[in-house]
């Protein structure tokens, strides 16, 4: 029954696990936890460091500080008609352009020879940009796609886009694959570089589909617009071999582009006649030039995440484009993980801190969970640097950290409510000193119900029924309370548990919800002070001119079924089994007896070398088939007793020995000889007429000397 109750405990865990998982990742959106996603993006990068692009196939040229203080600035257009022709003849694969020229110079005839330059040279690709115009009438921005100015761009001219994405704190991390404006689309300008090197141009045919760009069997992952991949950088500025503009144009090159020139012949016979050291090296042939600004003054530089305290220099825009190219060459993505999965991760990240809640101690917890944090971002860094996988690490770190002071919270909800139910189901049935035990130690209280052997007690007030009949209600309420209360105590005193009562009936056990080994003689002592309390009450009751009770008691130990018994939605911590039933059975048998007190013969073994006690008879009660040995229980030591009392239990157990022997005119004499000490004896009464008995009509020879008790 209990088993059901905790069944429908679990609920609310399971609830707050999900709730706890939902929360951190919707925290996780917020601009606050979305900035310390990108931070610790950014951390990782600058953990891993540079990755090396010594084979690398990309050169910049850049319009750097020494170009800007000898160059007006806007450079005219013949320096990049002359910087084309440079490169061609150091032997350039692809010359890209990270410069606008989106509408005619001052100088036309500039525009006229650049624009020849590019004809002649066949592999010049140029850059427009996405125009966003924004106005407060309209929610959102009106685009348009402006292209190179055709005063520049050949009629089979190559363009891409160069728009940067930057996310709100400043930062570019990822790289446009294509943007839209108004009714047409135009792919990024490092895209358009990678499907020229493909040899195959990006078509309307190209698929989106899986989260991924599909090109030419190219799966480019996708991240969060859908029409942007994230940058796997190679490193922070300067990564990527860079070369002077004014000192390309100036010359400083033209030896190197003679040598390029040169058949194998002319460079041995150069090699042979030791002239071939005045010839520079070629840092171009065979090379994407890509051509843009790095001076500072040109406002084209970038803040990516190898940006740090410790390295302040951001990277040029022209750079931002060579790390795509590189990226896109070497296939070396990073995959965002999908969202189902990061969802699972917080889920179980969430479950985490509740099971190391429930299997481990405060202090243990806290450590724990400090573990499961830099488990979570080294699993970050790991996936990102070695497998090319972003896991977004926030919502998991959110789990955890809401989901272990959650769990704290509901533990401690928990635990005062089990203290509470514990408290409201045995305050009133156990000594302070077991509750506070229970509440301190809730372990101990096995809930449901289990096997034990212990020891129950039954009392009952002789003649209740007659005494209540002379008593108003209310007299004998108050006589009822004031003895159940005295009774309540005994228990109590000797660590039994009051089970209930039932009018004048009490019932208690010993040896639970707290085990204790010396449960039997608990029960023996409890059932001596209730006759001892009761003698004292009499002579109050007498004082006050009140009725005077007298209760019988019966004790049996043996193995129980002990738990909360009941439905879901009432129950008792209680007993059930034959012993139960048969301490009840021996409260009852005390009238055959005249005494006050009648333990089990489970109870008379744990407790014979302590106790006073003698034996009764060899009962059958009603319901039951097997006699059981019954002895009275007289005292704890013989200086309880009078030495009366003493001399009639010896004589009276010698004449029971002889009863048994079939001896009964003997033992006849020795119960007469008891009660010429104490004429009250119950039990020498019962046995001076059982000899009377069986004297006159003999029991046979299988006579087993049980006696079979035909009332409860």
């Amino acid at each position: 029954m209990f088993e059901k109750m905790k069944n429908k405990g679990a609920l609310t865990p399971t609830l707050l696990v999900i709730v706890v998982a939902m929360t951190a990742y919707l925290l996780s959106l917020t601009d606050m936890l979305l900035g310390l996603e990108l931070r610790i993006y950014d951390i990782i990068f600058q953990r891993r460091g540079p990755i090396p692009v010594e084979d690398t196939r990309l050169a910049i040229v850049a319009i750097d500080q020494p170009t800007f203080d000898v160059l007006a600035f806007p450079i005219d257009r013949l320096y990049y008609a002359q910087l084309i022709e440079k490169l061609t003849l150091l032997g350039a694969k692809q010359i890209i352009f990270d410069i606008l020229f989106t509408g005619p110079s001052n100088i036309p005839a500039s525009d006229s020879i650049f624009k020849q330059a590019i004809e002649g040279a066949r592999n010049v690709v140029l850059c427009g940009e996405l125009s966003l115009i924004y106005h407060n009438s309209i929610s959102k921005p009106i685009t348009s796609l402006i292209p190179p100015h055709p005063c520049v761009l050949p009629k089979d001219g190559k363009w891409g886009l160069i728009n940067d994405l930057f996310d709100h704190d400043g930062v570019v991390r990822r790289y446009p694959l294509f943007l839209s404006g108004a009714d047409t689309s135009r792919i990024s300008l490092g895209l358009t570089v990678f499907s020229l090197e493909k040899g195959v141009p990006v078509s309307d045919t190209d698929n989106f589909r899986d989260g991924d760009f599909h090109y030419n069997g190219v799966a480019i992952p996708r991240v969060h617009d859908l029409s942007s991949t994230l940058l796997n950088y190679s490193g922070p500025a300067g990564t990527f071999p860079t070369y002077s503009f004014i000192d390309v144009v100036n010359g400083s090159y033209d030896l190197a582009a003679m040598w390029s020139a040169m058949s194998e012949e002319e460079r041995e016979v150069m090699r042979s006649s030791g002239m071939d050291s005045l010839f520079k090296v070629n840092p171009f042939e065979g090379k994407i030039v890509l051509v843009g600004a790095s001076a500072e003054d040109l406002q084209d530089n970038k803040i990516t995440p190898f940006f740090s305290a410790l390295n302040k220099r951001r990277t040029p825009g022209v750079e931002v484009h060579a790390n795509a190219l590189q990226m896109f060459a070497t296939g070396n993505y990073i995959r965002p993980v999908s969202l189902l999965y990061v969802l699972i991760c917080v889920l179980l990240g969430s479950l985490a801190t509740f099971m190391i809640g429930k299997h481990s101690t405060q202090w243990s917890g806290i450590a724990i969970t400090g573990a499961l944090f830099i488990i979570i971002m080294f699993s970050g860094y790991m996936l990102l640097v070695h497998h090319g996988m972003w896991l977004r690490q926030v919502p998991l770190l959110a789990a955890v950290g809401l989901g272990f002071p959650t769990n704290l919270l509901y533990r401690f909800i928990h635990s005062q409510r089990e203290k509470a139910m514990i408290r409201g189901m045995f305050t009133q049935y156990l000594p302070k000193s077991y509750v506070q035990l229970l509440i301190q130690n809730p372990e101990m209280l096995k809930l449901g119900g289990e096997r034990r052997r212990m020891s129950m007690l039954f009392s009952d007030v002789k003649g209740f029924s007659t005494i209540s009949e002379k008593l108003t209600p209310e007299e004998l309420v108050a006589l009822l309370n004031e003895y159940l209360t005295a009774m309540s105590r005994i228990v109590f005193e000797f660590d039994g548990m009051v089970d209930k009562y039932e009018g004048d009936a009490v019932m208690a056990e010993f040896g639970a919800p707290i085990w204790s080994p010396d449960h039997a003689a608990q029960a023996c002592r409890t059932a001596l002070g209730m006759q001892t309390k009761l003698a004292e009450l009499r002579i109050k009751w007498k004082a006050e001119g009140r009725n005077e009770l007298y209760c019988r008691v019966g004790v049996n130990t043996g193995d129980v079924i002990v738990g909360n018994m009941g439905s879901d939605e009432k129950f008792d911590y209680t007993v059930m089994g034959d012993a139960v039933n048969l301490a009840s059975r021996l409260e009852g048998a005390n009238k055959e007896y005249g005494t006050a007190i009648m333990i089990g013969y489970n109870t008379w073994l744990d407790v014979k070398d302590t106790f006073i006690t003698r034996p009764l008879d060899l009962l059958r009660v009603v319901g039951k088939l097997e006699p059981v040995a019954v002895h009275e229980l007289i005292a704890e030591k013989p200086e309880d007793v009078t030495p009366e009392r003493l001399q009639v239990a010896e004589i009276y157990t010698r004449g029971i020995e002889l009863y048994r022997k079939m001896k009964f005119n003997e033992a006849r004499q020795l119960f007469e000889e008891a009660l010429a000490i104490d004429p009250k004896d119950g039990p020498a009464k019962v046995y001076v007429g059982r000899c009377d008995l069986y004297l006159g009509a003999p029991p046979g020879d299988d006579w087993d000397g049980v006696w079979i008790l035909t009332s409860k």
